[in-house]
């Protein structure tokens, strides 16, 4: 059998702060490098992050499929976690950055991963392995919200009685990092870190939603029969923050020097 083709894919916008880690994360994934093709589309950035990536592709492009760096400026103001914001400019503007992903996307998966998210080496293939068409890894969203207890906030969502998305909070997403084998949960709403096949990035789109481009983007699928899916086994670090890079940066390193006397 042949090994699935994959596009690892992100709108990037003023990501300087953390691209080096992205990227080198990224690069560490455990999976043939020449199956796997990468897509960036940078917008409205002001910073250094298209020289980042551009500087990435020009040291790494021989070792993968491809990778292509795209510019979609939009004028759109920056997101800065305003309700007013989000609602009239943000949920649209990153729907149409996604739904352009897509449309220049011709692998057997996409693979979107935010800018702001950290991944395990092994994330492909964990994935890969459920055979779901929609099955996304798992990340806290509550670092700054909540810093005592990021869990409470994670990427994965179920409707309740009144029709709105809540987070889905169990002991097992509690304790997400330390899960030993795959935990597969179908959810009613998940992003951030998803795996598509193929026939559902070419038919499902994504739109505006008061919850998150992702929210319509779900609802869509299950509109088509497609299920969602989450292994909370797949946990990623989401790294809201220059500050808490700073700290999860100490943190590992700290980590590594403890096991290695």
């Amino acid at each position: 059998m042949n090994t699935p083709t994959v596009t690892i894919a992100a709108p990037i916008r003023n990501r300087a702060w953390i691209l080096p880690e992205y990227l080198q994360h990224i690069h560490d994934i455990d999976y043939p490098k020449e199956r796997v093709e990468l897509l960036f589309v940078v917008n409205d950035s002001n910073d250094s992050s298209f020289d980042i990536i551009n500087k990435f592709k020009k040291e790494n492009h021989r070792e993968y499929k491809s990778i292509r760096i795209e510019v979609y400026n939009r004028n759109v103001p920056v997101d800065k976690r305003d309700l007013n914001i989000r609602n009239n400019f943000i949920y649209t503007h990153l729907s149409k950055l996604r739904n352009y992903i897509m449309s220049k996307t011709k692998t057997d998966y996409l693979m979107f991963i935010d800018t702001d998210i950290l991944i395990q080496p092994d994330i492909i293939n964990n994935l890969l392995k459920s055979d779901k068409d929609i099955i996304s890894g798992l990340i806290w969203n509550g670092s700054i919200v909540c810093p005592e207890k990021p869990y409470l906030f994670p990427n994965i969502m179920r409707v309740n009685s009144k029709g709105y998305f809540e987070h889905i909070v169990t002991n097992q997403v509690k304790n997400a990092p330390s899960l030993p084998s795959p935990t597969i949960m179908e959810v009613d709403l998940t992003g951030a870190v998803i795996l598509l096949s193929r026939k559902v990035y070419k038919s499902v789109k994504y739109g505006f939603h008061p919850q998150g481009e992702d929210a319509y983007f779900c609802k869509m699928a299950q509109d088509k029969g497609f299920e969602l899916f989450c292994d909370l086994s797949v946990f990623s670090n989401h790294i809201m923050s220059p500050e808490y890079l700073r700290e999860f940066l100490n943190e590992t390193k700290n980590n590594t020097l403890s096991t290695h006397p």
